[in-house]
């Protein structure tokens, strides 16, 4: 197949239908396919298309995915050597396909062709043009390109010096009309996601050019492009996804944003830190006030805020040192909230302790004792809130696809392709994975170059693959990465050793050690002490849950079946089912906790299996837990559980077993559980 032309369309049926007849009209001789992408359109496009124009090959989308992709879906399911992208407001005249066909053969080095636009009437379209400058954009998009049309930054930009009638290389082409090479596409990947509707063709381009393709204007070859720039309007939507992509694209790939992004840990250092000043102050106001409003409760009086301004200063230096020796501002994408508060409370309690040490040992009695026990309560749940916030906020902005991480992978082609999947499937992850260098075909760059491709491509991190783990190979990323780039090794151990290991160097050799985690004694006393505590409050809750479900005539019904632990001891699992057969919230199964509290289960533990065969050899004894990381981390199966339940048990300590209680509340109250955990599989 010579070429693939690709339209994707949203509520566009007059204009693609006269799109199509003009390909039908004017049909390239070479062997082509055209591919449809209706981006779920409510005005009868994919309808249209099937009865009017039988040969496309259509692809209906339920939702609106966006422009680039939309384009990536039809590149994936495209055959043609040669992809011809085209709005389905694009007319064809004469030979146009085939004219650009001829001009990517021409130029082995040319990623990108376009062709030569005209409006309807025949007025020449400045669909190339130059990369953007910062006055190009202000006059592009403000009244101030109508004061002054022929200022030097516009014509520039829009390359109006030049008669368009010759063919010439350029910075970029609008995506109404663009034919890309396979081989190019197969370097430089496809259009980037993050671009739902516009500068998704400006990125490509720079892309292309980035890897040493090239970008033609090609003038033999003429098309009819209904342009309307409906993001003109500031009041309409296609003006707010105009500025969505602009600031995307800048962040993306302007040198200023390049370096905030190169120190993207002290910046959100610096904004932790910020976040935790307001909280502690504010803490310390809601305190002094909270102790004024109680006077009448106290002896003695309570001094002036005045007196206080010392005190303000040297406990948000304590604060800010002590969360900086607690590890509070070592920034790290997916830590649970949990575990931050427990974290922060651990580091609020030693704060406490240090100022009362302070106030009492220099006798300084002005400073009520009152309002430091409440600064430190207020300030736990103040610090964790807004640095709750901070997540939330960032999480939000990288699934809008802004501050994401860009990776380089170093590992084998097949590797890179599946860590590439992984990455994409996760929006949360916030990685943009630029290329891989994998020492074959398509490979971004050689080891010796990577120095020369952080700097050209604006990488921020290398992930090596475990397929790359030669010392040689290793030490080579290593010497070559720069100066600010961390490296990160995959490897299937890291999810084993946990967060408690270290490296020694003992007789030559560089080792992993994994300390003990949390056994011993005293380990397994406050385990069960949290565990009789929380059987106690949940047994009460649950009773009186189960009682108004038993009033309203919602009971759960109840079922007990022969499940076996980690020590292959059989136990009779209750289960609370509802009327469907579904599982019941937790919350109304009482039997649940009674067998907590009398130590038949545990809070957090492995899970219960129906078959002694579902457990892995000689695994250690542990009683099976009621919460654990297989209620919400998606084990495929019983004994993949059961074993990263172990080895978590293992690596974890007491402030671990808590916020994996806390990240099991939520499907513990929905009463969700694994399907192998429900359903007994036949033998």
């Amino acid at each position: 197949m010579d070429v693939s032309i690709i339209v994707v369309t949203h509520n566009s049926v007059e204009p693609v239908a006269r799109c199509l007849d003009s390909l039908a009209r004017h049909a390239p001789a070479c062997a082509h396919e055209t591919i449809v992408i209706d981006n779920a359109s409510r005005d009868g496009t994919p309808e249209m298309i099937r009865d009017r124009f039988p040969g496309v090959r259509l692809a209906a989308n339920r939702e609106n995915v966006g422009y680039a992709r939309g384009v990536n879906q039809g590149i994936r399911m495209s055959t043609g050597r040669a992809i011809l992208v085209l709005n389905p407001d694009i007319e064809l005249r004469d030979d146009a396909v085939g004219h650009l066909l001829a001009s990517l053969d021409a130029r082995p080095r040319a990623g990108i062709v376009a062709s030569r636009l005209v409006y309807p009437n025949g007025r020449l379209q400045h669909s190339c043009r130059a990369f953007y400058t910062a006055k190009a954009i202000i006059l592009r998009r403000t009244f101030l390109g109508r004061l002054f049309p022929r200022a030097k930054a516009l014509r520039a930009h829009l390359m109006t010096d030049w008669d368009h009638e010759t063919p010439r290389q350029v910075d970029w082409v609008i995506g109404a009309c663009m034919m890309a090479r396979r081989e190019a596409i197969e370097q430089v990947g496809m259009m980037d996601e993050r671009f739902f509707l516009y500068f998704e063709d400006i990125d490509w381009c720079y892309r292309m050019q980035h890897l040493g393709w090239e970008v033609w204007y090609e003038p033999a070859s003429t098309m009819v492009h209904s342009y309307e720039r409906s993001s003109a309007s500031m009041l309409r939507k296609p003006f707010l996804l105009h500025v969505l992509s602009l600031l995307r694209y800048v962040e993306k790939w302007n040198r200023l944003s390049w370096f905030f992004r190169r120190h993207r840990e002290t910046l959100k250092t610096a904004v932790f830190v910020c976040a935790d000043l307001v909280a502690i102050n504010a803490a310390f106001f809601a305190a002094y006030y909270l102790r004024l409003a109680l006077q009448a409760r106290f002896v003695y009086g309570l001094y002036p805020l005045d007196w206080y301004r010392v005190f303000i200063l040297f406990s948000s230096l304590v604060f800010v040192g002590t969360f900086a020796f607690s590890g509070l501002y070592r920034v790290q994408r997916g830590t649970h909230w949990t575990e931050e508060s427990i974290r922060v409370a651990r580091a609020v309690f030693l704060v406490f302790t240090i100022l009362l040490a302070a106030t009492y040992l220099g006798r300084i009695r002005i400073y009520s004792r009152a309002v430091l026990l409440s600064q430190a309560v207020f300030s736990i749940i103040l610090v964790a809130f807004f640095r709750r916030i901070v997540r939330i906020v960032h999480r939000q902005l990288v699934r809008t696809s802004f501050d994401l991480k860009r990776v380089l992978l170093v590992g084998s082609a097949k590797e890179a392709a599946a860590a590439r999947r992984l990455f994409t499937a996760d929006r949360d992850t916030g990685i943009d994975v630029v290329g891989a260098v994998t020492g074959e075909e398509g490979s971004l760059c050689a080891i010796g170059d990577l120095s020369a491709a952080i700097e050209l491509h604006k990488i921020q991190e290398i992930v090596v693959l475990p397929s790359r783990h030669e010392r040689e190979l290793l030490v080579s990323v290593l010497l070559h990465r720069g100066k600010s780039v961390p490296v990160r090794i995959a490897s299937p151990l890291a999810g084993l050793i946990g967060q408690t290991a270290r490296v020694d160097e003992i007789g030559g050799l560089s080792l992993f050690s994994v300390g003990g985690g949390g056994g011993g004694a005293m380990r397994r006393l406050s385990a069960r002490c949290l565990d009789v505590a929380a059987a106690a409050i949940l047994l009460v809750v649950s009773c009186a849950a189960w009682t108004a479900a038993a009033i309203a005539g919602r009971a759960p019904r109840r079922r007990r079946e022969t499940r076996f632990g980690s020590n292959k001891r059989a136990i009779r699992w209750p289960r609370a089912l509802r009327a469907d057969g579904r599982d019941a919230s937790d919350l109304l199964n009482p039997t649940l906790f009674v067998y907590l509290l009398t130590g038949r289960l545990a809070l957090a533990g492995p899970p219960a299996v129906f078959d002694t065969r579902d457990l892995p050899p000689d695994p250690p004894a542990a009683r099976p837990g009621i919460a654990g990381r297989w209620r919400y981390a998606g084990a495929p199966d019983a004994r993949t559980a059961i074993e990263d339940e172990l080895l978590a048990m293992r690596n974890r300590r007491f402030t671990g077993d808590l916020v994996t209680i806390a990240r099991s509340l939520r499907v513990m109250a929905a009463g969700r559980y694994p399907d192998w955990f429900t359903q007994e599989v036949e033998r």
